[in-house]
């Protein structure tokens, strides 16, 4: 896998949009089914694999440990299993990157091994949450350092856990990627069960690490990766604002993926959303209507919900933002300092458990605009979306499209 490489800055031309493409595969689900590859002792194949940067990391940390991956177009063949594969270096280093399901993921499968691991994470993820799922992996026996400012380490794992017969209980209230971690790398333990506490949001992803879990327990060797409906938006909102767009890979929902919700948000606010022989179609009708909506279950639709909303009729409501802070950058603050800059009337209410208002102008078009955005794939695509429905501009730091839409800027033109 390749991914793309971008230029640094972008220049984004007011035009509409009319395209027929083909988006990513989801890295929401290549990264769980490679945690359970990773732990399988027969051959696993896995079709659809994207070539996010969250992935790249993944599966080149799994290498290093010890795993054999034959990779060719969009397919991986995972051969071994950890950690029988454990062989080498009493101390491996792994260059992580700043995915949340690559390191979050892999912590609990490297607690099964013997060895020290040290990720060396990158960006904004040493600020990230991550002492539910470290304080879970020490309760249980692993041995956890964090690194210092003078160590050439983020955090070190050691284990082998201490598997019980019972249950772990997994604090969810930041993220659930804490309990999806540990319950991939324990899903050949049917004996260990993971209990949620302070669940509020994503529930979604956790269905679906469920269901693949109960697939590999079933004996499931062989996998296909569905479309990234997070990736999705981003055409799909332009086309509800600019024109048409049909998805030739794709031709039905996947229900557990959270952000497919964005096709029945779609519709609810005018836009024509329809399965065709060709595949996903969205076309824009007249102008879309505001919406009112509690977004704590698909909180990486936030900021292209903003940008829809933000030339919609009337007032939407995006309830439930507050998770979007811990994410690869403060994604309230960000999405609030592009409708500034855009002009778009909004306010945002709350404290501990907030909601951004918007209202919306759509006839509105403010002049050329310069963005840097932060290091963050989402806030940087969601800029352009902004430019192109507006006088166009430059945007700074685009090669951060790679995390999860390497071609975003070839595709969508």
């Amino acid at each position: 896998m390749k991914v793309n490489s971008e230029s640094l800055t972008f220049e984004v031309l007011a035009t509409s949009f009319f395209r027929k493409i083909e988006v990513p595969y989801s890295k929401s689900w290549a990264n769980r089914i490679l945690i359970l590859a990773a732990i399988k002792s027969a051959v696993v194949k896995i079709q659809g694999t994207p070539d996010s940067s969250d992935v790249v990391n993944l599966v080149n940390s799994l290498k290093k440990i010890g795993l054999i991956i034959e990779e060719s177009d969009q397919s991986l063949i995972v051969k071994n299993s950890f950690p029988n594969c454990e062989a080498g270096l009493e101390v491996v280093y792994l260059e992580t990157g700043d995915g949340g399901t690559t390191n979050r993921f892999i912590l609990p499968l490297l607690a099964l091994g013997k060895k020290k691991y040290r990720l060396q994470a990158s960006g904004h993820m040493k600020s990230r949450p991550m002492d539910e799922i470290l304080d879970v992996l020490q309760a249980h026996g692993v041995q956890i350092k964090k690194g210092g400012p003078e160590d050439d380490f983020w955090i070190e794992v050691q284990g082998p856990i201490k598997i019980p017969s019972g249950e772990i209980f997994v604090d969810c209230a930041r993220s659930t990627q804490f309990a999806t971690g540990l319950a991939l790398a324990l899903a050949d333990h049917p004996e260990c069960t993971i209990r949620l506490d302070n669940l509020s949001s994503s529930e979604a992803y956790l269905e679906m690490t469920f269901d693949l879990i109960k697939k590999f327990r079933q004996g499931v060797d062989e996998f296909v990766v569905p479309p990234d409906f997070s990736g999705l938006s981003y055409p799909l909102a332009l086309a509800a604002t600019l024109g048409k767009v049909t998805i030739l890979n794709c031709h039905q929902i996947d229900e557990l993926q959270a952000d497919s919700i964005f096709l029945q948000i779609l519709k609810s606010m005018g836009a024509t959303v329809e399965f065709l022989k060709e595949g996903l179609t969205v076309t824009k009708n007249k102008n879309l209507k505001a919406v009112s909506l509690d977004c704590s279950g698909f909180p990486d639709l936030v900021p292209t919900l903003a940008y829809v909303c933000a030339y919609a009729e009337g007032e939407s409501v995006l309830d439930g933002v507050e998770v979007l802070r811990h994410k690869e950058s403060d994604r309230v603050e960000e999405v609030i300092k592009l409708l500034k800059l855009f002009k778009i009337p909004h306010r945002l209410e709350g404290g501990r458990h907030q909601k951004l208002i918007i209202s919306g102008v759509p006839e509105q078009k403010t002049p050329w605009v310069e963005i840097t955005p932060p290091a963050d794939h989402r806030m940087v695509m969601v800029s352009y979306l902004f430019c192109r429905k507006n006088s166009g501009g430059k945007i700074h730091n685009t090669h951060h499209v790679k995390k999860s839409f390497g071609k975003f800027f070839d595709i969508l033109g």
